[in-house]
């Protein structure tokens, strides 16, 4: 089995470098495009994912947390019972903002006095902190509007507003756009990559030859994928460094496991292609095929530029679908977080399901015969 492998990844290879032109496109391709991409993109952001840490346990605490809730703004998303449990749900990205109310707000605000609240923000999402910062502010100033109405002390301000920024402290854009951009892209090039192997041999005339040949479907499927893997990877540390040494992103996790999950997200990717060229009549079909299947749910629904919680119901199932919705996490995550192994696994396993499906289906949909 190996030896076979190896005889189809060889074959391969010598396609490749005989052909200098696509070869040159597959690895420059990502970075020019990194360029035209990392300067043009922005937006806006709702429905931020909140969780509270409420120590007061008062009337007056559950109605400044109702305000939040009924903003419009904000989805409760968990109560906290202590203060060890921020990074957690900051790491996770299960919140994008924490609410630390402290035990004396209550009598702070029956006596008049100045009543002290703690904000914890992801700044990984500069969109997402921003605009929760803002919420925030102008909920908090009509909480105590009304409790001033309500109150013979007056006071000019009562409130003592008290904000930190993780990951991103300067909410720089950048930051947030590069790792997804990478994702977006990656997606695209790995599908476009592979969307001609088999069916180049079908017009080539030498698909009689691979049919004759005792290489089972798997080997050749899987000798087929890995030389385009291993190119594929070296795009993933050329745009990596472009992002990290040009754009100035940061790499604060570990830049072993981002190659680890890069691995397993090319893998799926390139089986995309790979299923497209076994599908289709011609080389000109297959392309379309992977770049609409591609670039249009990596850019839309993959949350590299509009949130995913802000999307319909049915639209956010759909995006289940798309891989780049989990290696966009991942590379935030790692990126912008530090965030470990731990924590990153609800995005890894869906991307080896997803491979393992894509690499099936490829195998299944290829026929050892002339149609």
């Amino acid at each position: 089995m190996i030896k076979n492998i190896s005889a189809i990844m060889k074959k391969e290879f010598i396609h490749l470098f005989r052909d200098p032109r696509s070869l040159s496109i597959a690895i420059l391709l990502p970075v020019i495009l990194l360029f035209i991409y990392g300067y043009a993109v922005t937006t806006d952001i709702k429905n931020i994912g909140m969780a509270v840490l409420d120590n007061s346990r008062s009337f007056e605490s559950r109605q400044l947390i109702d305000k939040f809730i009924h903003s419009g703004y904000f989805i409760k998303v968990s109560d906290l019972r202590s203060e060890n449990q921020f990074a957690e749900m900051l790491d996770s990205g299960k919140a994008k903002v924490v609410i630390n109310i402290p035990s004396k707000f209550a009598a702070n605000i029956i006596k008049g006095k100045k009543a002290d609240i703690q904000v914890l923000l992801d700044g990984s999402d500069p969109t997402s902190a921003s605009s929760a910062m803002g919420y925030i502010n102008g909920i908090v100033q009509q909480y105590f509007s009304g409790v001033m109405l309500n109150s013979s002390v007056r006071k000019a301000d009562p409130v003592n507003l008290i904000s930190r920024i993780w990951y991103n402290e300067n909410l720089r854009s950048l930051n947030f756009y590069i790792p997804g951009l990478i994702s977006s892209i990656l997606m695209m090039l790995s599908a476009a990559l592979t969307s001609l192997t088999i069916i180049s041999e079908k017009e080539q005339g030498t698909m009689e030859a691979l049919i004759a040949s005792p290489i089972r479907k798997s080997e050749l499927m899987i000798g087929k994928i890995l030389p385009y893997i291993m190119v594929a990877f070296w795009d993933v540390v050329l745009v990596t460094a472009v992002g990290k040494y040009w754009f100035m992103v940061p790499i604060k996790g570990n830049y072993i496991l981002l190659l680890f999950c890069s691995c397993i997200f090319l893998s799926g990717a390139l089986s995309i292609g790979l299923l497209f060229s076994t599908i289709a009549k011609t080389s000109q079909e297959a392309m379309q095929m992977a770049l609409l299947t591609t670039m249009l749910p990596s850019i839309l629904l993959s949350g590299m530029i509009f949130p995913i919680e802000n999307m319909p119901k049915v639209i956010q199932l759909v995006t289940y679908l798309v891989p780049a919705r989990y290696f966009i996490s991942i590379t935030r995550a790692i990126f912008l977080k530090g965030t470990g192994i731990a924590y990153l696994w609800g995005d890894i396993i869906p991307l080896i399901l997803f491979t393992l499906v894509m690499m099936r289906l490829s195998i299944s949909a290829f026929k050892k015969r002339l149609e």
